[in-house]
C-alpha cells in the first residue's frame, strides 16, 4: 500500500475507534455490570460502532438518502456522540504495554499481507459488497445490486452500512480503505470475542483464549514445509488447513473482510450480554441483549441462527425466569432485525419467493478433517470443556452449554448437506461453513481455560517451567498462521487467487477509476469488449449494468434473489436487454459522434466511457 493509502486506513481506524468507544460505552453501561473489564469494553466498542452505523442508516432512510449521500453528516453526528457520551476515562490499571504488544502482533500477522502486498481486496463476494456500499454512498436508501431495474434488496445491509459509516467518519476516504480498516477491526475483535467468552467461566483465562483464537493454527505447515496458503478449498493439499474458508477460524482473520467474521465478533458480545441477562434478569437488560442479537442478524443471518441456539442453551443452563427473559430477548432481536427482514419478507411474498443464486456451495469437510485443521486447539478445547464441567458453578456452565448448542448446529448442517435441503432458496443458511466459525471461537475460549488451568498449577511448582511451556505451546502453534501470512503477502503482491487489485488497471489514472467517477447508482452502463469490466464498474460506483454475464450460471447472471424478478431479468436479456445511459467500449469501437466522458487503459486496451 502507498503512504497515502496507509494514511487513509489510519484515519479511518482512529475515527472508527473513537466513535465506537463512545457508542460502546453507552452499550456496556446498560448491558454489562459495573466494573466490567477492558476486553468487554473493547468488544463493546465494535458493537457500538455497528449500532451507530445502523442508526445512521435509519436516519439515511428518513432523510431520503442524505446521511450517507452527503459528506459531513455522519462525521458531525460522530463528533456529537463523542462529545456527549465519552463520560468515563479509560480503565485504570489496564496492562497497556501488553495490550499494545498483542495488537502489534495481530496487526503484523493479519494486516501485514495487505499492507505489504498492496491491497485487501479480493474477487468473490467483495465486489458485491463494495458495489452495494457505493450505492448507499450514492444516496440509495437500501442497496440492491448490479441488475438494472429488477433488482431489490435481499441481502442484510449491516455490513454495507458499517463500511459507509467508516467512509463518512473520515471524509475524503474510500470504500477500499474501509474494507482494509474493517479487516483490522475483525482481526482485533475476534480474539477479543474469545477472551470475553472465556472470562464468563474464568476471568483469568482471557489472555490465553485470545492467543488461542489468533495464534493456534493447524498442522498443514508440517507437510508443506514452507510458507503456503490456498485461496480456494479446491486447491488445498493439506486437508482443511492452510486455506481460506478453513474450519480453523485463524485463517478467517486474514483479508478480505467479510460479513460472517464481523457477525461472529458481534455474536461474542451478544452472548455475554445474554449470559448477563439470564443470570440477573431484568427487562431492559434482556431487551438490550436481544437488540445485540438483532445487530448480528443485520450483518449475518447464519450468525444470528447460531446466536439463537446459543441464547437458548444459556437460558436452559443458567437462566432464571427463562420464559420472561426469552420473550424479552425475542422482542429486542425482532425489533432490530425487522429493519431489514420485514421489507424482505414482504418482497418475498410479492415476488414469488427466493431462488438459489449461489453458483456453488463451499466444501463441507468430514468431522475428522475439520477438527484436524484446528491442530493443537482440538485437545486444548477438550481439556477446557473438562475443566468447566468439573467446576460445576453457574459461570463455568455457560461454555459447556454453548458447546452443546454448537454441536447441535453442526449436526443440523450435516443433515442439510445429507438431504440437500434448499431451505426456500437459501441452502447456505445452514451450511457447515457457517457453523465452524462459532465453534472455533468457542473452542478458543475453552482452550484458553485449559491453558490457564495448566499454567496456574504448574506455576505453583515452577514459574519458569510454566512460562516456558506456554511460550513453547504458542510458538509451535503459531507457525502455521505465520506461514499463511507470509504466503498471502506474496499472493496479493503477485495478483493471484483473486487478489488482482494491485495492478495498473486499478491505479487512479486507470479507466476503472476514471469511469467510476462519472457514474452513480441510478445510472445504467453497458460494457463491450471485456467480460470483467461490468462488475468492476458496479463495484467502484454502484451503477447498474445492462448486460451482466456470469459464466457459472445458466440464467439470472445478476443473481437477483426474487424468483419473479429473476424471470423478468432473463426475459429482458433474451429480448435485447436494457437501454443504457453510458457505454464502456474499446476506443477503437467508439463513433466520432459519441460524447466521451472518460478515457483510460484497462487490460492493455484503451477504453472510453461514452454517454448514450
Amino acid at each position: 500500500m502507498s503512504v497515502g493509502e496507509l494514511a487513509e486506513v489510519a484515519f479511518q481506524t482512529v475515527a472508527a475507534a473513537v466513535v465506537g468507544w463512545a457508542a460502546g460505552d453507552v452499550v456496556a453501561r446498560r448491558l454489562l455490570p459495573a466494573g466490567t473489564g477492558l476486553p468487554e469494553r473493547a468488544l463493546a466498542a465494535l458493537v457500538g460502532l455497528v449500532a451507530f452505523s445502523v442508526a445512521c442508516w435509519v436516519a439515511h432512510v428518513v432523510t431520503g438518502g442524505a446521511v450517507f449521500g452527503a459528506p459531513g453528516i455522519v462525521a458531525v453526528a460522530g463528533a456529537l456522540l463523542v462529545a456527549t457520551a465519552w463520560r468515563r476515562a479509560l480503565p485504570r490499571g489496564a496492562p497497556w504495554r501488553a495490550v499494545a504488544a498483542a495488537a502489534a502482533v495481530l496487526a503484523a500477522l493479519y494486516a501485514g499481507p495487505f499492507v505489504a502486498g498492496g491491497s485487501s481486496l479480493r474477487g468473490g463476494d467483495t465486489p458485491w459488497h463494495m458495489g452495494r456500499t457505493n450505492q448507499l454512498l450514492g444516496g440509495e436508501l437500501v442497496p440492491g445490486g448490479p441488475a438494472a431495474r429488477f433488482d431489490r434488496n435481499a441481502y442484510p445491509w449491516g455490513f454495507h452500512a458499517l463500511l459507509a459509516t467508516v467512509v463518512r467518519l473520515a471524509p475524503g476516504t474510500s470504500v477500499e480503505g474501509a474494507l482494509a480498516t474493517t479487516s483490522l477491526l475483525i482481526a482485533l475483535g475476534l480474539p477479543l470475542g474469545a477472551s470475553c467468552l472465556a472470562r464468563l467461566a474464568w476471568r483469568r483465562a482471557g489472555w490465553a483464549a485470545a492467543a488461542c483464537a489468533a495464534l493456534v493454527g493447524g498442522f498443514g505447515w508440517i507437510e508443506a514445509g514452507a510458507p503456503v496458503f490456498f485461496t480456494s478449498p479446491d486447491d488445498a493439499r493439506h486437508g482443511a488447513d492452510l486455506m481460506t474458508a478453513s474450519p480453523n477460524g485463524v485463517y478467517a482473520l486474514l483479508p478480505p473482510a467479510l460479513p460472517r467474521e464481523l457477525g461472529l465478533a458481534l455474536l461474542a458480545f451478544a452472548t455475554i450480554a445474554v449470559a448477563r441477562a439470564a443470570a440477573d434478569p431484568g427487562r431492559a437488560r434482556a431487551l438490550g441483549a436481544g437488540a445485540c442479537l438483532g445487530l448480528v442478524g443485520l450483518v449475518s443471518v447464519p450468525m444470528l441462527a447460531n446466536g439463537f441456539a446459543w441464547a437458548a442453551a444459556i437460558l436452559i443452563a443458567v437462566g432464571r425466569r427463562r420464559v420472561a427473559v426469552a420473550l424479552a430477548l425475542a422482542c429486542g432481536a425482532g425489533a432490530v432485525f425487522a429493519l431489514w427482514a420485514a421489507p424482505v419478507a414482504l418482497d418475498y411474498l410479492r415476488f414469488g419467493g427466493f431462488v438459489n443464486v449461489a453458483p456453488i456451495l463451499g466444501r463441507e469437510w468430514p468431522l475428522g478433517t475439520a477438527l484436524g485443521a484446528w491442530g493443537l486447539l482440538a485437545p486444548l478445547a477438550a481439556g477446557g470443556l473438562v475443566v468447566c464441567v468439573a467446576a460445576l458453578d453457574r459461570g463455568a456452565r455457560v461454555l459447556p452449554a454453548l458447546a452443546a448448542a454448537a454441536a447441535a448446529m453442526w449436526a443440523v448442517a450435516v443433515a442439510r448437506g445429507a438431504f440437500d435441503w434448499e431451505l426456500a432458496g437459501v441452502p447456505w443458511l445452514l451450511h457447515q461453513g457457517r457453523m465452524w466459525p462459532p465453534a472455533h471461537l468457542l473452542a478458543a475460549a475453552l482452550g484458553g481455560v485449559a491453558v490457564t488451568w495448566a499454567f496456574v498449577r504448574v506455576r505453583v511448582r515452577s514459574p519458569l517451567l510454566a512460562a516456558a511451556g506456554v511460550a513453547a505451546l504458542f510458538g509451535v502453534a503459531s507457525v502455521s498462521p505465520m506461514f499463511a501470512s507470509l504466503a498471502l503477502t506474496e499472493t496479493i503482491a503477485a495478483g493471484r487467487g483473486g487478489f488482482g487489485y494491485t495492478g495498473p488497471d486499478f491505479e487512479r489514472d486507470g479507466f476503472v477509476a476514471r469511469a467510476a467517477a462519472h457514474l452513480d447508482p441510478d445510472d445504467v452502463v453497458a460494457v463491450e469488449g471485456s467480460g470483467a469490466l461490468d462488475l468492476l464498474l458496479f463495484q467502484f460506483s454502484g451503477a447498474r449494468v445492462a448486460n451482466f454475464e456470469d459464466g457459472r450460471l445458466p440464467s439470472n447472471d445478476a443473481r437477483i434473489r426474487y424468483a419473479d424478478l429473476a424471470r423478468r431479468w432473463d426475459h429482458r436479456m433474451a429480448n435485447g436487454g436494457f437501454a443504457a445511459d453510458y457505454a464502456a467500449v474499446p476506443e477503437s469501437l467508439a463513433h466520432a459522434a459519441d460524447e466521451i466522458v472518460a478515457r483510460g487503459d484497462f487490460g492493455g486496451t484503451a477504453f472510453v466511457l461514452v454517454r448514450r
